[in-house]
């Protein structure tokens, strides 16, 4: 079986060029699309374009005065750093003060200086600082564009060579008329030395300005902004909008503020929507638990509905009493005293219809009830932690609202940069459904992805859990290396699931890792990063490198995993299309058999695989001269390994396939074929 016409595809011509590969992807929606990469060429950092809606806003509506009434020219500092031609700028400071906004104002204000010079505009592009440990030559070296990497949540990690590689880096940027910006925490770059000229110092933009400057020039709603300011006094029927904006709202949540007030400019009910949106339904929150002072069995219903939304009235009130330690009181004077479940929900602000209890019409109101009690109860903390342990146990009635708990604690870490929210998978007593399952690997993934605490949890995943012997702990982090934390930061995934696979254990940790392996070539077209981290795990037989055997374990088991036909043979087939096209690949694979085949704990896998390889390769997907090829070499001169042994002698003849019978015959037919010919 041939591959006819591989030598155009998509305006690509891939005859002649020797160190690439055609190989066939699965694209959205089921068809198949075909395009030449190459698998050794190193591949860079991900990028994404930045969003024109940022862009146009810094164009629009840039405000120039900070939090104090001063001047804002940050932006202007760094667009004359970035002219110095070094090709290298720094935004320093805290979350939420407008580093991003002044780093794309910078690059944009370039234009006019560029086009003076004869030069086009910059392409910006966000840098996605997928790599463990930092390394400067995966950054793209584009010509004519604009890079902005945020590194805020990892500098303080960085050895202090890679700062001056970056800057060498970006020296060849300016070169090809090309610029990085980097964002950084406030004491993250150097203050004293070379790499302090290029640092400027960010201050976050007056909130009431950059509402009022949206509003107007953006959004083009002027008739909102005078109800901006302090000294409005709106009319009986108006909203209050002043009081939304805060001296140290986040410049994002400023933004959005406008956004959602333009959207709601035609009349007072759609503001009041928007004013309860944005707020978070911060009044409603706090009007409860004022008049709730004395009556914690009320909120203890409320914290109980929020988290197993969905349930009925009756199973609310029995985990808000497990909650309080308290047991039913049976008696029917109890039963009809006081106000009835209902009624107390819908107090607490819930909808109550068809024997369930929700919170459909008051969308977010769960997470601001958790919030509340969360960070005005935080005596409570230790308690609810308990209790969401116990409702959430197989078979308990939070069990089927796994995910929304889940989802609930990992906005509340987020917001509050604090992964302790978050049941650890290696804590003893931690809930067990929330920590050691599909729930928590998918919380785990979300809160790895988070701009500032997502470094602390994608350290707990490679230091803590993926290395764990605990099995369960270390499949957390497997399972969390299969979702969409694997698609945005593959390379860190890839580093993880090596810790995962280098244990000592084979347990089921290593199936997930493996199942992770061939997702991120099937399902997110990373075959090229795949195969050299594999190949860089395996190592030479010589190596020498430190922790040479823990990695040399993790590379034999993350081969076998992407050569397993039975599992997905999609990754299988695009390595051997690879190796069709560049015989360094093919060396590379035998080469890998060579390290794995003596692995006496591996024997029966090799031999299951092996087998696998060689009955596709008569009957199935695989080409039969290619993987002939690849056997023989791969058996030459070790017959006396079981695994080379069941291929080549066999051992339970009759239970074998046909295919296998009639791959035997060729490879002994070829190695033998002087002495015993085919038979015509």
């Amino acid at each position: 079986m041939e591959e006819p016409g591989l030598e155009f595809f998509g305006g690509q011509r891939a005859d002649g060029n020797h160190r690439s590969v055609v190989v066939q992807a699965q694209a959205v929606g089921g068809a198949n699309a075909v395009a030449v990469v190459n698998i050794h060429e190193k591949e860079l950092l991900p990028v994404h374009s930045v969003e024109p809606a940022v862009i146009s806003s810094v164009r629009q509506a840039w405000v120039r005065i900070d939090r104090d009434g001063g001047e804002v020219l940050a932006a202007e500092a760094v667009r004359d750093v970035l002219l110095r031609g070094d090709g290298l700028a720094v935004v320093a400071g805290d979350e939420g003060s407008g580093r991003y906004g002044i780093a794309v104002r910078a690059l944009t204000m370039m234009d006019k200086p560029r086009r003076s010079e004869g030069k086009p505009s910059l392409e910006l592009w966000q840098i996605t600082p997928d790599w463990d440990p930092p390394d400067s030559s995966l950054l793209p070296i584009e010509a004519n564009c604009g890079y902005l990497l945020n590194v805020s949540a990892e500098i303080a990690e960085w050895p202090k060579e890679m700062l001056s590689k970056l800057s060498d880096h970006c020296r060849r940027l300016a070169e090809v008329g090309s610029c990085l910006v980097v964002i950084a925490s406030r004491d993250g770059w150097p203050t004293m030395g070379h790499e302090a000229a290029a640092a400027v110092q960010a201050r976050p933009p007056a909130p009431r300005h950059l509402v009022g400057s949206h509003l107007s020039l953006l959004h083009r709603c002027t008739e909102l902004v005078e109800r901006l300011q302090p000294g409005y006094e709106p009319d009986e029927n108006e909203q209050d909008l002043a009081r939304l904006v805060t001296d140290d709202m986040h410049p994002e949540d400023a933004t959005e503020l406008a956004r959602l007030l333009a959207g709601a400019a035609d009349s007072e009910q759609k503001l009041a929507e928007a004013v309860e949106r944005f707020t978070g339904w911060r009044d409603y929150v706090t009007g409860f638990f004022g008049r709730t002072v004395e009556r914690p069995e009320d909120r203890a219903l409320l914290l109980a509905a929020v988290l197993l939304e969905g349930v009925s009235p009756s199973q609310v009130h029995q985990a808000a009493r497990d909650l309080l330690g308290e047991k039913a009181d049976d008696s029917v004077r109890t039963a009809l005293s006081g106000l009835d479940l209902g009624s107390r929900l819908r107090d607490a602000g819930a909808k109550v219809g068809d024997n369930k209890v929700t919170f459909t019409h008051r969308p977010g109101y769960g997470y601001a009830v958790l919030k509340h009690i969360w960070t005005e109860l935080a005596d409570a903390q230790s308690h609810i932690r308990k209790w969401i342990a116990r409702i959430t146990a197989n078979g308990e009635i939070g069990a089927d609202r796994l995910d929304t708990i889940a989802e609930l604690l990992a906005r509340l870490a987020a917001e509050h940069n604090d992964s302790t929210v978050l049941p650890s998978p290696a804590t003893r007593g931690a809930a067990a459904a929330l920590s050691r399952g599909d729930a928590a690997a998918r919380m785990l993934s979300s809160a790895a992805q988070h701009p500032v605490l997502g470094a602390a949890v994608r350290k707990q995943l490679r230091e803590n859990w993926a290395p764990s012997r605990d099995q369960e702990v270390a499949r957390v982090a497997a399972l969390v290396c299969q979702g969409t934390f694997a698609a945005r930061f593959p390379g860190q995934a890839l580093v993880r699931l090596r810790h995962v696979l280098a244990r000592d254990a084979d347990d089921q940790a290593n199936g997930e890792a493996g199942r992770a392996l061939r997702a991120l070539v099937s399902e997110h077209g990373k075959l090229a990063l795949t195969w050299a981290a594999v190949n860089d795990w395996i190592g030479p037989p010589e190596s020498n490198t430190p922790g040479k055997a823990s990695r040399s374990r993790a590379g034999r088991r993350a081969f076998l995993a992407l050569a397993d036909l039975t599992a997905d043979p999609y990754p299988t087939e695009l390595l051997l299309t690879a190796a069709r096209h560049d015989e360094s690949v093919t060396d590379e694979i035998v080469a890998a058999w060579n390290v794995i085949l003596p692995d006496k704990a591996l024997a029966h896998t090799c031999e299951n695989t092996l087998a696998a390889w060689a009955e596709a390769s008569i009957d199935g997907p695989l080409l039969g001269n290619q993987v002939l090829d690849l056997v023989e070499r791969v058996v030459s001169g070790r017959i006396g390994l079981d695994p080379v042994a069941a291929i080549v002698v066999g051992r339970e003849i009759d239970a074998e396939s046909k295919a296998m019978r009639e791959f035997r015959r060729r490879l002994i037919s070829r190695r033998f074929s002087a002495a015993r010919p085919e038979p015509s």
